[in-house]
């Protein structure tokens, strides 16, 4: 901003020196023509290579004044040595009677725009000093007294003084009107940069959807810590930014950095934070970090009841307060939407552990009421025919070895009918697959899109995590093929066996150029969301597309579940 400033009062100043110069082509040809016709005794070759001198001076000044800003010693030099030169024209033409007199506003008006108002004077004081000087001793056939010269040419001394004056007024007039210009200026180009971050923040907080979505389907957390540090760089539009975990404030793998490749500056910064946090984060103004040579303003992250980290971006003092100012807000944002998401993997991490446990509870008190209690019937009958098998008769023993067979067979059912409900497999329900299903039919039915869904293999071959993450993709990659690609057929086919998985998204929308959309600076947020998550389970993500050609997308994940395990589970 400050650069665009100064360019625009280079501009300005170039302007004020353009009338200036008109000004000088004006008064050289006016006082020229003054001479020429005057009658001085001068004759006509004296005159012409006079006013041919002035002209060349004229020209050899505007090329000075060009390079010209008033600040050098040399410049300020400059004026007088003009000032100097235009007296030294009055010897042959006529002292303070010669027309060339006037020719001298040029270097006042130059030293009232450029010069301190008393250099301005001092000039002013000294060519009329030299003026008069010079027509006491040059021009002065009758003799007069210094002071009598000065008093005979009082009206034009006293009309030189009162221009100077006019130009100095007008020019502290014009300096605060470009100073008030030059103020609005600024605050239109922060207003401006500010509607830009704003837009930009828009549309970023637009796509925040799809990055909650996405970390809400993770079950790694450095993912999302990583996450939040990338989109604070992107919000904010800082150079660097950074996540810091607060679970374990001591490690060196408890800060994320997006944008920060010098691994000194991680170190510089994790130093920094490991100074200040014993507990001291607590509220929610902005902490100033100092890392190395850069300063990080920071806010911590932090719910009701836990601090969970900090959040931070690299700033600099240069920068102006209304976009600081937008920094902190957009920083708050993500401070308080980061606590959200983590207090809510928190809620989630425990509401898993009670539902274990009530599971547990539920299934010990199955057993105990009907399982237990029927072993324990079965064990009592046994003891009694071992204890009485001497009295007892073959019919007796007959009778009491069939009802334990039917009671062993009540078990037998009992627990079956346990384990299929604990097995949505051996139950014959296919959850994974049904929403997957019932996800592809919403979005049919919602954008009037043909969606064909083809699928070969065992969905219980892979993890909870990668079906999450594999729901995830379909979604990702669907909607950037409605909203983005236009498109009105999507076809979809899964395959999972025992050693890879296999996805493949196809669609016929319009497609892009994949050398502008696979710049990292360049790829949406749905893309990168569905390369971490390729990325998550060590897969590989292939993108082929051409404009008007549509876009097809293929994934290939290693399985790493076991096979024996697997197996295990099908004997049950």
């Amino acid at each position: 901003m400050k650069s665009e400033l100064l360019n625009t009062d280079r501009i300005i100043q170039k302007d004020e020196l353009r009338i200036i110069h008109y000004y000088r082509y004006a008064s050289w040809f006016l006082t020229s023509l003054f001479y020429l016709l005057s009658e001085t005794r001068s004759p006509w070759i004296i005159k012409s290579v006079v006013i041919i001198v002035m002209f060349a001076s004229a020209v050899l000044t505007i090329g000075v004044y060009n390079r010209f800003d008033g600040n050098s010693l040399f410049e300020r030099s400059f004026i007088f040595a003009e000032t100097i030169g235009i007296t030294l024209i009055l010897f042959p033409t006529g002292g303070l009677h010669s027309p060339f007199i006037w020719y001298a506003l040029n270097p006042v008006l130059i030293a009232a725009i450029f010069m301190p108002y008393y250099m301005c004077w001092f000039n002013l004081f000294c060519y009329l000093f030299a003026s008069s000087l010079i027509t006491y001793q040059v021009f002065n056939p009758e003799k007069e007294r210094l002071w009598a010269i000065i008093a005979n040419n009082s009206q034009s001394i006293l009309i030189f003084i009162l221009i100077t004056l006019a130009a100095q007024l007008l020019s502290a007039l014009y300096t605060r009107i470009r100073d008030q210009r030059n103020h609005l200026i600024e605050t239109n180009i922060q207003l401006n940069q500010a509607n830009i971050r704003n837009e930009e923040a828009m549309d970023y907080i637009m796509s925040l959807y799809q990055t909650v979505e996405a970390i809400a389907s993770q079950d790694n957390k450095i993912i999302v810590y990583q996450t939040f540090s990338d989109y604070a760089a992107r919000l904010t539009g800082g150079q660097d930014a950074f996540f810091w975990s607060a679970s374990n404030p001591l490690s060196s793998d408890s800060i994320y950095t997006s944008g920060m490749s010098d691994p000194a500056m991680k170190a510089h910064l994790l130093s920094a934070i490991k100074k200040q946090w014993k507990g001291s984060f607590l509220s929610k103004e902005i902490i100033s970090l100092q890392a190395g040579d850069y300063h990080y303003s920071a806010l911590i992250v932090q719910s009701t009841s836990r601090k969970y980290g900090l959040i931070g971006i690299r700033t600099s003092d240069d920068e102006p307060k209304a976009i600081r100012n937008e920094y902190a807000k957009q920083l708050g944002f993500l401070s308080e939407l980061s606590a959200i998401i983590l207090e809510r993997f928190h809620l989630e991490e425990l509401t898993d552990k009670l539902m274990i446990v009530e599971e547990q509870n539920r299934i010990a008190n199955e057993m105990h009421d009907s399982v237990a209690q029927r072993l324990f019937g079965m064990s009592c009958a046994l003891h009694s025919v071992l204890e009485g098998k001497h009295e007892i008769t073959d019919q007796s023993l007959k009778e009491t070895l069939r009802a334990i067979q039917e009671s062993t067979h009540v078990v037998m059912k009992e627990l079956r009918s346990a384990i299929y409900k604990l097995s949505t497999r051996k139950g014959g329900q296919k959850g994974f697959l049904s929403d997957i299903r019932d996800y592809l039919d919403n979005v049919a039915g919602l954008n009037n899109v043909i969606v064909n869904f083809d699928f070969d293999g065992d969905d219980e071959l892979i993890s909870v995590s990668m079906k999450r993450g594999l729901y995830r993709i379909i979604c990702e990659a669907s909607g950037n093929a409605i909203r983005h690609g236009n498109c009105t057929s999507l076809f979809i086919e899964l395959r999972i066996d025992r050693s890879k998985v296999e996805l493949t998204i196809a669609d016929n929308g319009k497609g892009f150029v994949m050398d502008d959309k696979l710049k990292e600076e360049q790829a949406g947020l749905g893309l990168q969301n569905m390369r971490r998550l390729v990325e998550l389970y060590d897969g590989s993500l292939n993108i082929h597309s051409q404009p008007t050609c549509g876009t097809r997308i293929n994934i290939m994940i290693p399985n790493v579940i076991k096979v024996d395990q697997y197996e295990g589970d099908i004997a049950i």
